[in-house]
């Protein structure tokens, strides 16, 4: 059916959009499962921490529920389907508003969130030394590289040469030398409410904008159904 100006531009916008959150998604899902099931070291010794299973279940249910919703929403968009669009949307508002809650909780709670956050990065630190993966790696080099840090310290990570996910490090010698600070204290006393808070609104935000997408393509496609119809006459 024949959308209107702004149904076609929501249209090609919700199709972008999704393909983000399925990208996002596929991630957060599958990284999350990889984490959890992985955590295992030598000997069957246990490396999860109360705090890394929250983080990894919130990872998994949330990448689950946004891998769905853009499923619909892609499958909606393309076919121009409206309940598969209300699925979408009625997804789409629920994670947008747990993104919210989330942000001021994190914000009022600041302490209590950056020690979540701490233990979270202790836990995936412990592992990549046992693990070497490259999940692991990459992990650490976003805390590492958003914090400028690296690990314990600088010395230490020197002393047990693990200076590969370090932002600071130089060779002498032949021997690769850290110059970092720990992780534990830089995200502790780094970590802001107000930036927090931005990037869960960011995200809220960006869900936000894809339900009103979803909402205008819906309403173009009333009004298209309704000017389809055959006029009867009597």
């Amino acid at each position: 059916m024949a959308l209107d100006g702004c149904g076609q531009v929501c249209k090609f916008t919700l199709i972008i959009f999704n393909i983000l959150f399925v990208l996002a998604g596929l991630a957060m899902l599958c990284g999350g499962l990889y984490l959890r099931f992985s955590a295992e070291g030598p000997y069957n010794l246990d490396l999860k921490t109360n705090h890394f299973i929250f983080v990894v279940s919130v990872l998994i249910v949330f990448g689950a529920v946004l891998l769905f919703a853009a499923c619909a929403g892609d499958y909606g968009s393309c076919s121009e389907n409206k309940s598969a669009l209300g699925v979408y949307t009625s997804l789409l508002t629920i994670l947008a508003t747990l993104a919210i809650v989330a942000g001021v909780l994190s914000f009022t709670n600041i302490r209590e969130f950056s020690n979540h956050i701490g233990e979270f990065y202790a836990t995936i630190y412990a592992q990549y030394l046992i693990k070497k993966d490259w999940i692991r790696s990459i992990i650490l080099k976003l805390f590492h590289n958003t914090f400028d840090c690296c690990g314990l310290g600088g010395t230490v990570q020197t002393i047990l040469q693990e200076t590969d996910t370090c932002p600071q490090r130089y060779s002498l010698l032949g021997i690769s030398i850290s110059t970092s600070t720990s992780c534990m204290t830089a995200i502790l006393a780094d970590l802001q409410a107000s930036s927090v808070l931005g990037v869960f609104l960011g995200i809220a935000g960006a869900m936000l904008v894809a339900v009103g997408c979803s909402v205008l393509m819906n309403n173009s496609i009333k009004k298209s159904m309704y000017y389809s119809q055959p006029i009867s006459y009597y």
